[in-house]
């Protein structure tokens, strides 16, 4: 069984993440497997004698790179394609397997151009017709798909992202004075991290800082994580018109080599996201022991179960009691930060690895 692994989208913090994980494990199983990616990411493809790095530096979604990357899957001798997105360079000459992650695009219309949304709607459709599997990663994201993009069910294969070996809570002082350092982290903060986006819900996470301030003593600092991309600048100017400098903090993009030390340090970790076909980030704050006020809203409630404290996205009053019970009682906190850290550990990329290599094994026969 040779595989082709389409990596191109790697430096991408959901795909990428997703696609490091499952390579590593692939890589530790000895299975074979042909990697097309960039030639200047090839130094974050997990290093393995069974694979092969081929360079695919095309466009991923323009019709010219679906049309040299199908030809390298060509001249490669691959039995079986994975593209870890819709953006597949259909029609392919050999079976597809497709991860679907969400369907963002078609629920928050916002989050691409019109050009590009037409062309992800018009790309999703080809490649669900044309994939013999598609891999998503949580219930809800296989209801959706199912109600807005017309899959097959039978297609369908659930499997749950994981949670990386390197997210725990016994970070070493050195590397948490370190990030404090680097990011300009105060000592007590809540998280988020992620890509500045409409479904995120930022400026209600924004509105609730400035609401706690009134009745929160010693309201940590709020840090905000992503790449100043998206809706940053809108963003940037609420937090000023709200005369929230200080409290409310932007650092900029976090590389994977940091976070985990981020994650440790922080006190809690906030996510009023409207829609995640996963969420990895509560996870990921989850097994580094930071305790977690996370949305009821999407797939959040299947990852995180009763190990994070859930509320209503719209509802401004359900987040800041919530928020306030973390802070203010240390019992409610230290049984968050134990659950947590037990619902982190039922989620390693080991077994979604090993589901992923059984989906190959069934479309191959």
């Amino acid at each position: 069984m040779r595989i082709g692994f389409d990596a191109r989208a790697i430096r991408y913090r959901g795909i990428g993440t997703y696609s490091r994980n499952l390579l590593q494990h692939f890589a530790d199983a000895g299975l074979e497997v042909v990697v097309f990616c960039h030639d200047e990411q090839k130094d974050t493809i997990p290093r393995a004698d069974s694979f092969t790095l081929v360079s695919s530096n095309g466009d991923p979604i323009s019709a010219r790179g679906h049309g040299s990357f199908r030809t390298l899957v060509e001249k490669s001798h691959v039995d079986l394609l994975h593209v870890p997105s819709p953006w597949a360079p259909t029609p392919v000459p050999i079976p597809l397997v497709s991860t679907v992650h969400d369907v963002t695009p078609l629920l928050y219309p916002r989050s691409l151009s019109p050009i590009l949304r037409m062309r992800y709607k018009r790309q999703l459709s080809r490649t669900i017709a044309e994939a013999r599997r598609i891999i998503t990663v949580s219930q809800i994201s296989f209801s959706t798909l199912s109600a807005y993009a017309g899959v097959d069910p039978a297609k369908v294969r659930v499997i749950h992202n994981g949670v990386s070996d390197c997210f725990r809570p016994d970070i070493a002082s050195e590397a948490l004075a370190a990030a404090r350092h680097r990011y300009s982290l105060p000592d007590r903060f809540a998280f988020w991290v992620g890509d500045f986006r409409p479904e995120k819900n930022l400026s209600f996470l924004i509105q609730a800082w400035s609401r706690l301030q009134a009745h929160l003593a010693e309201l940590p600092a709020l840090v905000l994580a992503g790449a100043q991309t998206g809706d940053y600048g809108k963003l940037k100017s609420e937090v000023q018109r709200r005369g929230l400098e200080g409290k409310v903090l932007f650092t900029g993009f976090i590389p994977h080599d940091d976070l985990s030390a981020v994650y440790a340090a922080a006190t809690v970790f906030v996510f009023p996201s409207l829609y995640e076909g996963f969420g990895l980030p509560p996870l990921e704050a989850m097994a580094s022991g930071t305790p977690c006020v996370v949305s009821n809203s999407s797939s959040l409630p299947e990852v995180t179960g009763s190990a994070a404290l859930l509320f209503n996205p719209t509802s401004l009053e359900g987040f800041e009691d919530c928020l306030a019970r973390v802070l203010t009682q240390p019992e409610l906190y230290e049984a968050l930060r134990r659950d947590g850290l037990s619902r982190s550990a039922l989620f390693p990329w080991s077994r979604a690895a090993q589901e992923t290599i059984q989906v190959y094994r069934s479309v191959l026969g």
